[in-house]
């Protein structure tokens, strides 16, 4: 008969390393989807746009005497 080789504290710390592996894969997976949604969202057009960028459609409104605003 073969010796068995006894393994001691091997448990509790394998598991956790278990763990922490499949989070931090699970972590990766989810940030190329979100890096993926993102590109996809530039690409058609619907990703960020900035202040500056809106059409300007250049129409001005005196507000009413009550108001907070005197143009709108």
């Amino acid at each position: 008969m073969r010796p068995v080789p006894l393994q001691f504290g091997g448990g509790l710390l394998e598991s956790v390393a278990q763990a922490a592996a499949i989070a931090a894969s699970l972590v990766l997976v989810l940030m190329v989807v979100a890096l993926g949604t993102y590109a996809y969202k530039q690409l058609r057009g619907g990703g960020v746009e900035w202040p500056d960028e809106e059409p300007d459609d250049g129409e001005v409104r005196h507000g009413d005497s009550d108001d907070e605003w005197k143009y709108y």
